[in-house]
This record gives structure tokens, sequence and C-alpha cells, in this order.
């Protein structure tokens, strides 16, 4: 002769059980967002948004700077320099790129802008407040490499 069990009749109800060999009353934890705190830190907004630059169609990370003037090539593979504050649940973010010759400079910064602020928002839970962005350099196409005869 079988028995019909019906799943969850024998569970024990909730806010009891037995943790660690020991039976009685569970506390009730509440919400998981009332349980504590989460500090993003500057930091982590920074990685965020710099590799998010470079996912931007036209821009890259700037070339490193010596006293004002460019030294070396734009660096394509590498994260944008950016500074960010954090502020609670609110960034303000100012990132250091170059641009893609002949895009239009204006076009791409706000490209830049949307894909920080979505990239950082979907990662961290901040909210970007402002984008600030300094482009330092447009980076020409390379049709040839440069060779010395």
């Amino acid at each position: 002769m079988s028995t019909a069990v019906t799943p969850g009749a024998d569970a024990a109800p909730a806010g009891t059980g037995t943790v660690g060999g020991v039976s009685g009353s569970l506390p009730e934890l509440g919400d998981p967002a009332d349980r504590g705190s989460l500090t993003v830190a500057d930091r982590v907004v920074e990685r965020v948004a710099g590799y998010a630059v470079t996912q931007v169609e036209g821009a890259s990370a700037a070339p490193r700077r010596l006293l004002g003037v460019s030294v070396g090539d734009v660096r394509e593979d590498k994260e944008a320099s950016v500074d960010a504050r954090v502020d609670g649940h609110i960034a303000t973010v100012d990132a250091t790129v170059a641009i893609g010759w002949p895009a239009s400079i204006r076009t791409v910064a706000a490209r830049i802008r949307q894909r920080i602020r979505e990239d950082v928002e979907l990662m961290t839970g901040v909210r970007v407040a402002q984008v600030d962005i300094d482009v330092v350099s447009l980076s020409a196409p390379s049709t040839h490499p440069r060779r010395v005869q």
C-alpha cells in the first residue's frame, strides 16, 4: 500500500529547523537589502569606466604623456585613464581618451558617456551623475608601418 506525500507537508515552519545539530527557532533574516551595507570604492568605478571606454567604437585609451607631450602610440587594448569619486550610490567620472580619426568627437564622446553610465550602474549599482571627457589625442589610422631605410 502506498501513501500519498504532499511536498513540504512535513517541513518545519519558517524560522524553525536544525542548524549545526541544534534545533530550535532561527532568527528571521528579513529582506537581504536591509541586512548590511555595500560600499563601492572609487577604484572599482574607475576600472569599470576605463574598460567601458574601450568598448566604444572610435575611442581608446590615450597615449602616455610626458610634460604635456604624447609619448608612444594610442593604447587600444588598455583601459582609459579614469578618475571617479563615489559618494554613497552616486558617482562622478572624469575620463581621458583618444578618439580615432575621422570620427566626430562629439558623437563618440556621447557614446562614451552612455556606455560608462550603463556599465557602471549595471556592474556596481552606482548611478553616474556626471561624466567629463578630456580628449587629448586624435589617432590617425595607420596605413603602413613606418620603416627605416
